[in-house]
């Protein structure tokens, strides 16, 4: 593979946009690829990222998949985790053979590229924040820098990814215990992503309020009775502490909240649900009671809200 790669980012919404306008403004060649609509031929598009003073504004060329013909390149899948088995499928019919990252929340969301046989799967965690004010315009914050690991693969694709992926903006690096990470971040929004949009409040809430953070807190330690059983090295000092990280200086909507309100799916049976199934299928099982009926709570919001339309 040659050393500079086009960057196609399959599913730009609140985070692949940002990445997209990071990546062009430090001279990366980025395709931005539409999931959501199948009517968008190629064209050229103008995002807009704000982080704290700083603001950027990039040209992004964007198409839909439907109308992509060519996927010479690294891929980068930023859309919902939901529909990874129809992306997984069409990325196949449209011949992408080359490294695939993928940039989503929640357990075992890499499955259908597996069984797809794509032969590069690299998981990436993100720590970052992003809220959209329009269509391309954003409000972006990195947390810490996004560690990417190796599910199927070689080191040398995997040093390949971080090397075109990473910016300063919006930082990546390597990451050999991938799967500690994916565990870590994935209980992190079971946390946000449960407790946040049922009490209809910003991410910032765990740093405002000692009873919200406790009830965080019980989530956290329910989650770490499975992460122990599965050996995966996990303190429940160290997710606390990433958690208020994240909620420390910032009041931005988490994303299920605002999929709640704009009456889309959300991500949480990848996240509550599916660690609680996980938990259900151990040998003696282990029932994660809280962490299920929150998870069961925001489907049901979810599912509602779209009856209705509020």
């Amino acid at each position: 593979m040659e050393r500079k790669q086009t960057i196609f980012i399959v599913g730009s919404g609140a985070v692949g946009f940002p990445l997209a306008a990071y990546l062009a403004n430090a001279g990366r060649s980025v395709v931005a690829v539409r999931t959501s609509r199948n009517d968008v031929p190629k064209s050229t598009i103008t995002v807009t990222v704000q982080n704290g003073e700083g603001l950027i504004t990039s040209p992004i060329e964007t198409v839909s998949l439907s109308n992509l013909r060519n996927l010479d390149g690294i891929v980068v899948v930023a859309t919902k985790s939901y529909i990874n088995q129809t992306i997984a499928a069409e990325l196949k019919e449209r011949g992408a053979s080359s490294p695939l990252v993928i940039m989503q929340n929640g357990v075992g969301v890499e499955q259908p590229f597996l069984e797809a046989g794509f032969s590069t799967v690299c998981r990436c965690v993100l720590y970052v924040t992003s809220q959209p004010s329009s269509e391309y315009n954003f409000s972006f914050r990195p947390i810490t820098a996004s560690p990417i690991g190796i599910i199927r693969g070689s080191e040398a694709d995997l040093n390949l990814c971080v090397e075109q992926l990473n910016t300063e903006q919006f930082p990546f690096r390597a990451e050999t215990n991938i799967q500690k990470q994916v565990w870590k971040k994935a209980i992190i929004n079971s946390v946000f992503n449960s407790i946040c949009p049922l009490l209809e409040v910003d991410n910032g809430v765990f740093v405002r309020d000692e009873p919200t953070a406790d009830l965080a807190r019980q989530l956290v330690e329910e989650c770490i009775t499975l992460t122990d059983r599965l050996n995966i090295g996990l303190s429940e000092s160290e997710v606390m502490q990433q958690i208020m990280l994240i909620s420390q200086g910032s009041k931005q909507l988490i994303s299920t909240l605002q999929d709640i309100r704009n009456g889309r799916q959300t991500e949480i049976e990848s996240l509550n649900l599916e660690i609680a199934r996980l938990a259900a299928s151990q040998q003696p099982p282990l029932h994660l009671l809280r962490t299920e009926l929150l998870g069961k709570m925001i489907l049901a919001k979810s599912v509602l809200n779209r009856k209705t339309g509020a």
